[in-house]
């Protein structure tokens, strides 16, 4: 059995995205039983800034490059995750991201996504407060930039 096929190392591996840091291993356990399992190839494009995304990665095996419209560069690996944001709104991709080499990666569709979230209402209410951390954080952050 592959490392990404286990299901306690999914469940490992959804517990590292923020997103879903205040949710029981129960509620994550759901979460995890949505994600598809993907295998890609070096080069290819798995976001593209501008484009609508509906869809989170996390990242099992390999590396991304993440390129952000003004030219700032992040490399992502193991346990790293991006199209969070795409995730919650559907919205455009704020960044570019291309496989560096062969990746295995662990995608949630928004469709299944938001179809567990109205089943199950105490998701919800926990991404929420998750995300208004986040943002409150972020906020912060800002404010204090000169």
């Amino acid at each position: 059995m592959a490392l990404w096929d286990s299901k306690s190392n999914k469940i490992a591996l959804f517990k590292k995205v923020p997103l879903f840091e205040g949710l029981t291993p129960r509620q994550v356990g759901q979460i995890s039983r949505l994600a598809d399992q993907v295998e890609v190839r070096e080069g290819r494009r798995l976001a593209t800034a501008g484009e609508t995304g509906r869809e989170l990665f996390i990242i099992v095996e390999g590396r991304a490059t993440v390129e952000t419209p003004r030219g700032r560069t992040v490399r992502l690996g193991r346990g790293d995750f991006f199209g969070e944001m795409s995730l919650i709104d559907g919205a455009v991709r704020s960044a570019t991201v291309t496989a560096d080499g062969p990746m295995k990666l662990l995608v949630i569709g928004q469709r299944e996504f938001w179809e567990l979230l109205n089943a199950a209402p105490s998701i919800s209410k926990k991404i929420m407060s998750t995300l208004a951390a986040r943002l409150r954080d972020a906020d912060a952050a800002y404010s204090k930039v000169p």
